[in-house]
């Protein structure tokens, strides 16, 4: 909590001293030189980018240190030639600035970046450069233009064409990897001529924006099958178990293509041997309905985010929920459901498409949990017979009494857990519904 941005905020309930306190605490812990991003704007900043980072190679630099270098230390030794050679040079750099000024790249861009990425792994983007002037352009390489939470190729890694002759395009493969979950904003390609002696090149900026989301990094987890789950559950409720209602019996319906997770015992043989396929038998009544559609739930809530804080100090546990709830949206979709509604927090989003569901994972933010006590989780459902999958990080009051009143209504209902903090583990009742995800050789 070290930035300006970790301003305490005042809670009406408390003491003025407390408030005081924190803002001691803050001011204490801020840091006198801000960080790299938050300065990058600024006029000096930008014109070192242009003119010393972007405009000359590793070679470039050296020669134009070594030039200054020699041209202050000469008067010392006072010989002719150290100035002589200072002199060529510079006037080597001038003259590949100019070559570079008048061959400088006149083309246009066409980007096709996907719709979402994951952090920790590569983006690629397809790049298709038509050059416009009628003189071939040399030596030029593509990359993105900087923005922050992106962690850029090296030079040397940068897609690179020796040459592109006038009124022709190409198709380069442009990639970079970001750092967190949400939502970038691409906002163009730089493309970087080298030409005529690789001392110095010239950077080409052609606007393209592009918006970009970040799911969080994957989970190296194994998820056990839904269907298996929702199977055992269905079975669970029909039989009236853990005082739930009896549901109705069920009667052959029809038969479908095998499918993953079904029962072994459900396999129609006669129906396999006649279509060349393994077959399921359908059965009408409680248990095949409810497993038409899966409405995902996600506790956002972080048990450390406390009221006087602008935003949490760890937002890895929240970011692994996500990451576990998109391994089972995934899930999910393989194994035949249909994907309907995810809710964060107390609010259900309709699930269109893929991509809507990956939008609203990217753009979740935390809340707090001691702010509504009754707000991690919806309180109405959407359909009843739908299959519910909860993902939360804390096994509380508000889930159980929800999860109890849902079961007793004859609903089938999934919890996945995985562990906020230690104190949390192994904490879910025993039951097949009830998964605890655990992740070896990191901490939640």
């Amino acid at each position: 909590m070290s930035e300006l941005a970790d301003r305490p905020l005042r809670v009406p309930d408390e003491t003025i001293l407390i408030h005081w306190w924190r803002l001691f605490r803050w001011f204490a812990n801020l840091r006198l030189v801000p960080r790299l991003k938050e300065h990058t704007a600024r006029p000096l900043m930008r014109l070192y980018r242009m003119a010393f980072y972007d405009g000359l190679t590793r070679i470039g630099k050296i020669m134009l240190i070594s030039s200054l270098l020699i041209f202050l230390f000469s008067y010392r030794v006072n010989s002719d030639f150290l100035l002589l050679t200072a002199a060529v040079c510079a006037a080597l750099l001038s003259w590949s600035i100019a070559l570079g000024f008048v061959f400088r790249p006149r083309v246009t861009v066409l980007r096709q970046t996907p719709d979402s990425a994951v952090a920790g792994e590569l983006c690629n983007s397809q790049i298709t450069i038509h050059n416009n002037s009628k003189r071939t352009l040399y030596n030029f390489a593509v990359r993105e233009m900087v923005i922050p939470d992106g962690q850029w190729p090296k030079e040397w890694q940068r897609p690179y064409q020796a040459q592109l002759p006038g009124q022709q395009q190409t198709t380069l493969s442009v990639s970079f990897v970001p750092r967190k979950r949400g939502v970038m904003q691409l906002s163009g390609i730089a493309i970087q001529s080298y030409f005529p002696f690789f001392l110095t090149r010239y950077t080409a900026r052609e606007k393209q924006d592009s918006t970009l989301y970040v799911l969080p990094e994957t989970l190296d987890v194994a998820l056990p099958s839904l269907r298996q789950l929702a199977e055992q559950a269905s079975k669970q409720l029909t039989l009236g178990y853990e005082n739930t209602r009896q549901g109705p019996a069920l009667e052959y319906s029809y038969s479908r293509p095998y499918q993953t997770g079904d029962s072994l015992r459900r396999l129609d043989h006669r129906a396999s041997s006649r279509y060349g396929e393994p077959m399921s038998k359908v059965f009408e009544g409680s248990e095949e309905i409810r497993r038409d559609q899966v409405y995902l739930m996600v506790d956002l809530t972080l048990q450390d985010f406390q009221l006087w804080q602008r935003r949490p100090v760890r937002t890895k546990s929240l970011d692994q929920r996500l990451a576990l709830a998109v391994e089972i949206g995934l899930s999910a979709q393989n194994e035949g459901f249909s994907l309907a509604a995810l809710s964060t927090g107390a609010q259900w989003h309709e699930i269109e498409n893929i991509t809507k569901f990956y939008q609203h994972i990217a753009t979740c933010q935390p809340q707090r949990a001691v702010a509504h006590l009754d707000s991690a989780l919806p309180s109405t459902l959407n359909n009843e017979n739908g299959l519910y999958v909860i993902v939360t990080g804390r096994w509380t009051d508000e889930v159980a009494s929800k999860v109890e009143k849902w079961q007793r209504a004859g609903i089938v209902v999934l919890v996945f857990l995985i562990a906020e903090s230690e104190e949390h583990k192994d904490s879910l009742p025993t039951g097949k519904q009830f998964i605890e995800v655990q992740l070896s050789g990191t901490d939640s």
